[in-house]
């Protein structure tokens, strides 16, 4: 049962991403002939506490048009790392921000480190990113249960049955 404001937002948002972890499910990406996904480039991947999110430059976006963003939840980003499904939307994905070394140590060629990122965020490597995502279905299930959305609590537990996708 709903008795507040914060109870009706939680409800939104883990109905939200239902939606998207049934959109990854239904396919690792896109049906591309079909998809005027917004184009992310030069984006680093934000943990800050126990979600995700990416950050870069992104045109076609249908709101922000052509600017400096920061998504939504992310859920998953494809093996291939062409496509990144966020809680609102997938985007494509161009280069991921090469975050120079010279600031750590000369001589080292590190492609990605974590680096802090606004007031509470670092950006991780796509590795552990990986884990992070690994564990949202049930990290979300949790978050249902504890506030007793048993019907959204059993479908994000047997999404997480399913997760991640192996393509």
């Amino acid at each position: 049962m709903m008795n507040n404001t914060h109870d009706y937002l939680y409800h939104d948002l883990l109905k939200r991403s239902i939606s998207a972890f049934h959109a990854v499910l239904k396919g690792s990406e896109p049906d591309v002939e079909r998809c005027d996904a917004p184009m992310m480039d030069r984006y680093v991947i934000v943990l800050q506490g126990e979600t995700m999110s990416l950050r870069g430059w992104v045109e076609g976006h249908p709101r922000l048009g052509t600017s400096l963003i920061q998504t939504s939840l992310l859920i998953h980003i494809s093996k291939d790392r062409k496509w990144a499904r966020t809680l609102s939307r997938w985007y494509r994905l161009g280069e991921p921000e090469r975050l120079g070394t010279s600031q750590l140590s000369l001589g080292i060629d590190l492609p990605s480190f974590c680096v802090p990122i606004g007031l509470d965020g670092i950006s991780i490597p796509l590795h552990l990113a990986r884990r992070v995502m690994e564990l949202q279905p049930t990290r979300l299930t949790g978050m249902a249960a504890e506030r007793g959305f048993n019907d959204v609590s059993k479908t994000l537990s047997d999404i997480a049955n399913r997760w991640p996708p192996q393509t």
